[in-house]
């Protein structure tokens, strides 16, 4: 029995000098570059160890808790094995409190003096208080006052209450101030903490080396609550053939980690790498039903809105030209929202992407907070060739729409996203960009043209109303007049309509079209006119209707609305 208890105590200072043996290296990294998938991230970072010959224990100090442990990644310069690799929360390293905690609790302390005073001096006019009203029998041992003694006396007891009811309430009202500030500033440090806490995860690597050395060590890592969405901003200045797309990226990071300048490449990949090869599927072709789902055909145009689309992303804001992004001053960034709060900012949409993924690498090195707030990252610029044109329905509305066919948008790997449209440097509203939906040409209307004018009235002098028999005959003139007040050339197509008969007794005879394509089965009428600067042009547009006299038929269309009823 001696000989297990000898063999047991040698065992245990092996291991205890095998343990002591173990160089730890504690690591205080940056995140350096970062590839951000549209849900999720890839962290990259880099730093410079002294290893000494055996085993070295590596602690990356600082980690995200949100890391996948799974798929994490880790590489040295020089020649190692390694031995493991795991994560742990480090509960033992105290919070550092310079900075924004210390200034709260500073601040925190002079409110609890503060408050502390209010209530001493309350207390002080409260017992004076009561002194008045325990003696406030102003008669007292003296039977013979005067009148002008009570009088006098009267008049300092209710003035005496007055100013202490006033004192009173003025120190509650300061009190109850100070009593909603101080849960605040407390609240305030805890969300702090919890801020913090959120990156007291650590890597631990342990490998083994052959001699001393010095190495640059990697890691790579995949992180949640983070990602991006696509947003461009489509602007065309004049009506030539040329409409500018800026692709940008709305990036969010809510990982505990704040990434200071740093390589940001964009992705829309799948984070969940399997090392599973692909397997094809049967290819079917069918009819698409991209387009009927919004009521949309080949021919639509994306219209702008000019409030956010909260359909599609419910976290749109104004849309902003310009953001800057490095000068952020993260030691005046608030964090008066909580977690929860956070988490709600950040909306998911499901979208359809390109099954082969498009990386972007960005040039220019951004900063970006752990708040959950979206920030804009730049992409890319491109100039797309357009034709521009406008449509004009002058029975409905009184203005024209400028529209435009924007050509080679697919080339340039886009996924769906909003799309702020601008014209001349004007706000005109919001779309949509579905991407998989749409052909080859892309369709978008920037609205209102107002220096196309167009009126469209009654020709009384070729309007009569007859009667033949037992029939009416009812003749309608209508002239469209036109107006191009830009310096430029427009395309127009104006549309209007004749009325269509179905009844055998009801005739509809056309007059006058102007040279317009007429559709008998519809009856719509299409104008393609070509207006020089300036340039003004008249239209007209006339038709008969037979109907038996005793029969009344609306000409005129009507639409509903609401009105006040008094």
């Amino acid at each position: 029995m001696t000989k297990y208890y000898v063999l047991t105590a040698l065992l245990i200072n092996v291991f205890t000098l095998l343990g002591n043996d173990i160089n730890k290296i504690k690591i205080n990294s940056e995140i350096n570059s970062l590839t951000l998938f549209l849900t999720g991230g890839e962290a990259n970072r880099e730093a410079t160890v002294n290893l000494k010959k055996g085993r070295n224990k590596l602690i990356y100090k600082g980690i995200s808790a949100v890391v996948d442990q799974k798929s994490i990644q880790f590489n040295a310069n020089t020649p190692y094995e390694l031995v493991s690799v795991n994560t742990e929360m480090d509960y033992l390293t105290p919070l550092n409190e310079d900075g924004k905690i210390k200034r709260l609790k500073d601040s925190l302390t002079l409110l609890e003096k503060r408050l502390k005073l209010l209530q001493d001096e309350k207390s002080a006019y409260a017992s004076e208080k009561d002194l008045l009203e325990n003696n406030k029998n102003i008669k007292g041992s003296q039977s013979n006052l005067s009148v002008e003694e009570l009088k006098s006396m009267a008049d300092f007891y209710r003035k005496r209450m007055i100013d202490v009811n006033k004192k009173i309430t003025g120190y509650n009202n300061e009190i109850n101030k100070i009593n909603k500030q101080i849960p605040n500033y407390k609240y305030q440090m805890q969300e702090i903490r919890s801020l913090s806490s959120a990156h007291n995860n650590q890597i631990i690597v342990i490998i083994d080396v052959m001699e001393a050395t010095s190495t640059v060590t990697n890691i790579k890592y995949i992180v949640s609550n983070c990602g991006w969405q696509a947003n461009y901003d489509l602007l065309a200045s004049e009506l030539t053939n040329s409409i500018t797309l800026k692709y940008k990226a709305k990036v969010y990071n809510n990982t505990g980690n704040d990434w200071r300048n740093i390589k940001i490449t964009l992705s829309s990949a799948n984070p969940d790498k399997t090392a599973s090869a692909p397997t094809l599927n049967p290819w079917i072709i069918s009819n698409s039903n991209n387009f009927k789902k919004g009521g949309k055909s080949k021919s639509s145009y994306l219209v702008p809105q000019n409030r956010a689309y909260k359909q599609y992303y419910q976290n749109t804001s104004a849309p902003q030209m310009n953001q800057q992004l490095d000068v952020l001053d993260f030691e005046k960034d608030n964090f008066q929202i909580s977690q929860q709060q956070k988490k709600a900012l950040v909306s998911f949409k499901t979208i359809q992407v390109p099954q082969i993924s498009a990386e972007f690498e960005i040039e220019k090195k951004y900063s970006i907070p752990s708040d959950s707030k979206p920030y804009l990252v730049e992409i890319a610029k491109h100039n797309l060739n357009a034709l521009f044109s406008h449509k004009a329905v002058p029975k409905l509305d009184k203005d024209a729409f400028l529209l435009a066919s924007i050509v080679g948008w697919e080339k340039l790997n886009l996924i769906p996203g909003p799309a702020n449209i601008y014209f001349s440097d004007t706000y005109v509203g919001q779309s949509y960009l579905e991407t998989q939906s749409v052909e080859d040409t892309l369709n978008l209307s920037f609205g209102r043209d107002n220096k196309i004018t167009i009126e469209r009235k009654n020709s009384e002098e070729m309007s009569e109303k007859t009667i033949l028999g037992n029939n009416k005959k009812d003749t309608y003139s209508y002239e469209i007049t036109l107006k191009n007040n830009q310096s430029v050339a427009s395309n127009i197509n104006v549309y209007d309509q004749i009325p269509i008969s179905q009844n055998s007794d009801i005739t509809i005879t056309v007059n006058e079209t102007s040279m317009a394509k007429y559709d008998e089965v519809t009856g719509e009428l299409v104008w393609d006119i070509n207006l020089k600067p300036n340039e003004i042009k008249k239209i007209k547009l006339s038709f008969t209707i037979k109907y038996p006299k005793d029969r009344n038929i609306a000409v005129k269309n009507y639409r509903t609305i609401s009105s006040p009823s008094f």
